[in-house]
């Protein structure tokens, strides 16, 4: 190992792993491993996952903590700073101190015993919410901010449950969040009013859910290789066609009609290899036909019509018709907008059915916004590195 090489702490707790989360860390970790070393740490409160996460090479670390029992005179201290704060009905903040200082409670401040400190460029962990995290996840979490402040390391939280919630407490405690959904980095942005809130990609943000699958892992892994053998820059958005022979000429209409915004997108191309005429595959006569137009956009490629999995790169499907492929994007909360002129618009859920070409062209330019808002973990994690000075 380079001793040298810049070090991300990623800190795991018990109920925090999934399956699915368990085998993208592990192609994470490969993935960023000739850059930088990132690291699992796991706090001995959840010692009984040690075993299922063993290939990603954790290290477990102590806690020490503590019970101030000088509640009267910490009473006392809280009082003078807050002077005569108030809630908005009126209640003074000291009244409802004296249930916590003097009404029996205790305060317990927990202490990380991390050892190894060389390198680290930052602090990976997740953020609870008082709607599904333990008493103790949240010291384990509060301690490990406080040890990152005292070691000048950033702390970076990242988003399971959702962050788009009237609690924002944990939230402002790191130096920055990474979120999986518009929601919660929209709303963070807003209230934290810090630049540090970023939006993972579909194809790594639906990793971090309870019901994530193989489909999504295989999203991910794919999403990789396709932007490196193509060469899609993070900011260029990406669009799924599920294209069908039987609609040469909608599809045809509806890329000449986005080709304003063609530099700024990469076209993937669904294809099935029964969809032939004559000696033409389906490949063949989307280049023939559609010459034209594709020389208007950045960059396009084909996608097997089974490898469902894939369209996890896109940051929409567009179809000329509802179809099998955007059933499968429902399912998997992949948006959807149809263009469709026969049919009456209308919007549910994570599909939009649009009419005309100025409301195509609006929808389009719109997550073309959104996908400038979006970058990975990987860049992340190249950001905290490059603003920490290389230990000699």
């Amino acid at each position: 190992m380079n001793k040298n090489k810049k070090k991300m702490l990623w800190l795991i707790q018990s109920n925090q792993i999934t399956p699915t989360i368990y085998d993208f860390l592990q192609l994470l970790q490969t993935r960023m491993g000739e850059l930088m070393d990132l690291s699992f740490i796991v706090p001995e409160t959840s010692s009984d996952i040690l075993d299922r996460i063993k290939d990603l090479s954790p290290t477990s670390f102590s806690l020490s903590s503590r019970s101030a029992t000088r509640s009267y005179q910490g009473y006392q201290a809280k009082r003078e700073i807050l002077n005569t704060t108030q809630f908005t009905q009126g209640l003074s903040v000291n009244d409802v101190l004296l249930l916590d200082d003097l009404g029996g409670g205790s305060v317990m401040e927990t202490t990380l015993n991390i050892k190894n400190r060389d390198n680290i460029c930052g602090l990976i962990l997740q953020i609870p919410t008082p709607l599904g995290s333990s008493e103790s996840e949240e010291r384990v979490f509060q301690a490990a901010v406080v040890w990152a402040k005292q070691n000048q390391v950033p702390a970076i939280g990242y988003e399971l449950l959702p962050l788009d919630t009237r609690w924002t407490l944990a939230a402002s405690l790191p130096d920055g969040v990474v979120t999986r959904s518009w929601e919660s980095h929209d709303l963070l942005k807003k209230t934290l009013n810090h630049q540090n809130i970023w939006l993972l990609p579909l194809y790594e943000a639906s990793i971090f859910s309870s019901v994530s699958t193989s489909f999504n892992l295989k999203g991910a892994k794919s999403s990789y290789h396709y932007k490196a053998t193509h060469g899609i820059p993070e900011n260029r958005t990406v669009l799924f066609l599920p294209h069908n022979v039987a609609m040469i000429h909608e599809y045809q209409e509806m890329l000449r009609i986005i080709t304003p915004m063609g530099k700024k997108i990469h076209l993937m191309f669904s294809y099935g290899e029964d969809q032939v005429r004559g000696g033409h595959t389906q490949e063949d006569m989307i280049e023939i036909i559609y010459k034209e137009e594709l020389n208007q956009f950045a960059s396009y490629s084909f996608h097997n019509i089974n490898s469902h999995w894939e369209m996890l790169m896109a940051d929409s499907l567009v179809a000329c018709s509802a179809c099998f492929q955007t059933g499968i994007a429902q399912e998997k909360n992949i948006p959807s907008i149809i263009f469709d002129p026969m049919i009456e618009p209308m919007t549910h859920g994570f599909k939009q059915r649009v009419n005309n070409a100025k409301n195509l062209q609006g929808a389009i330019k719109e997550v073309i916004a959104l996908r400038e808002k979006k970058m990975e973990f990987g860049t992340i994690f190249m950001q905290l590195a490059r603003r920490i000075p290389q230990n000699d």
